[in-house]
């Protein structure tokens, strides 16, 4: 694994400092450098000279055959082309190339020291690394990064020193599935899979979300064992992928499967009703999305009804948030997912997002899924193939980016990714020009 860390916080002629970055991990592919993912980007307090710019930090996963010494070279090029003078030490600059890890080699000389001397220490190059690299652990220190992240004072992880862009996290639906709605039976082979996953990741997804069992309304359930014997195999194919990895599923034993080969979230739709599944996550690391449905899938869209669609949902997150800590999982650990589809009305569809707001009140991130979603034809007032609904899901991308939801689980990940680098450029143009 080879990682490097960029950050930039003065304009320069390749345009913004957030463009400088995304221009130079372009140049590094010119000069035949792979890009194989790049975290979000955070901005980041200025420190220890505070009279200048905010920095926009991130770290990319990379692949090259060039040697440590070699590629840290490459690295002062390509500042040097941004435009980049060394002058006094923690000055604004336009760009800043260091390379964190090289396989994890140990390297100490006059002209490169690896790890990266002070990585450890820095919130601006851990909280981007541990976006890509979950799993990373220090050659030296033997410690993994969400450790290093813990030891780190409070303050330098508060909004005052570091925050990500209000951008959703883009998670990348891939069904290993010969049934589900919208792409059922195209990666049901492994490879397929691993390469649809690559393709994600490659395009912005910084999640890929493994279903191995189709939850549409009427769905046959399967085994956990079937299950697994679809989803394993995706796993072990996408390690260090530069994402991470998450499982859709409801089952305690692919749960378990999952969490032993290193994936960083669990998806489930059932909101973790069963003990024995909150009993495996409270025993990890692992996020949980939980998520709401009325009845199951096999039944939830037999008239579905509610008093209150709005209060019923958010009293159930109460009632599963409480549940959780009891089952000794921290509220930071979860993720609300309202479930749109999943046992609702067109009308009670449209109430939830419209009031998608209100849930952030209860303090845990949040997630939208209503990617390609029944609920478009529903509001169109005709019939709309699975695949021409992209215009729909944009709208909701929309509505996810201006209530600050953390996560969109989405199909269309290029078309979105351009959407809201759109969407987040005029917002930041909009707020910078209102000051």
């Amino acid at each position: 694994m080879i990682l490097i860390a960029l950050g930039a916080n003065l304009s320069s002629h390749f345009g913004t400092p957030r463009q400088a970055i995304f221009k130079s991990l372009e140049c590094l592919k010119t000069r035949g450098i792979e890009v194989l993912s790049c975290s979000p980007i955070f901005s980041t307090a200025p420190v220890p000279i505070s009279d200048q710019p905010w920095y926009q930090n991130a770290v990319a996963l990379i692949k090259t055959d060039l040697e440590p010494h070699e590629l840290l070279k490459l690295l002062h090029e390509v500042e040097h082309e941004f435009g980049r003078v060394r002058t006094v030490k923690n000055a604004a600059r336009v760009l800043d190339l260091d390379l964190l890890d090289y396989h994890a080699q140990v390297i100490e000389d006059n002209s490169l020291t690896l790890p990266h001397p002070r990585m450890h220490h820095r919130a601006f190059v851990l909280l981007p690394l541990y976006k890509i690299a979950p799993n990373w652990v220090h050659p030296v220190l033997h410690t993994g990064v969400r450790d290093m992240l813990r030891a780190l004072p409070q303050s330098d992880l508060s909004a005052t020193s570091i925050r990500l862009s209000h951008k959703p996290e883009l998670m990348g639906i891939l069904n290993v599935t010969p049934d589900s709605f919208s792409d059922g039976g195209r990666h049901i082979d492994a490879q397929a899979a691993i390469a649809a996953a690559r393709k994600m990741i490659e395009n912005g997804a910084g999640i890929i979300d493994i279903g191995g069992e189709s939850t549409r309304p009427g769905a046959t359930p399967i085994s956990a064992e079937e299950e697994c014997a679809r989803i394993v195999p995706v796993v072990e194919g996408l390690q260090d992928c530069g994402a991470w990895l998450s499982i859709d599923t409801y089952h305690p034993q692919t749960m378990q499967r999952a969490i032993a080969k290193g994936v960083q979230i669990i998806n489930d739709i059932t909101g973790m009703e069963d003990a024995e599944s909150r009993a495996i996550v409270a025993d990890s690391d692992v996020d949980i999305v939980l998520m709401h449905m009325q009845n199951t899938p096999q039944t939830m869209q037999n008239a579905p009804h509610y008093d209150d669609v709005v209060r019923e949902v958010y009293e159930f997150f109460e009632q599963r948030i409480a549940l959780c800590a009891a089952s000794n999982i921290d509220p930071d650990r979860l993720i609300l997912d309202v479930g749109i589809g999943f046992g609702k009305t067109t009308d009670h569809n449209l109430k939830l997002l419209h009031n998608l707001g209100r849930f952030k009140n209860l303090g845990v991130r949040m997630m939208l899924g209503a990617s390609r979603k029944r609920l478009i034809a529903d509001v169109m007032g005709r019939e709309c193939r699975v695949h021409d609904r992209l215009g729909g899901s944009l709208a909701f991308a929309a509505h996810a980016a201006r209530e600050k939801i953390d996560i969109l689980r989405v199909h269309d990940i290029p078309e979105t990714c351009q959407f809201l680098e759109l969407y987040h450029a005029i917002e930041e143009h909009s707020h910078s020009n209102s000051h």
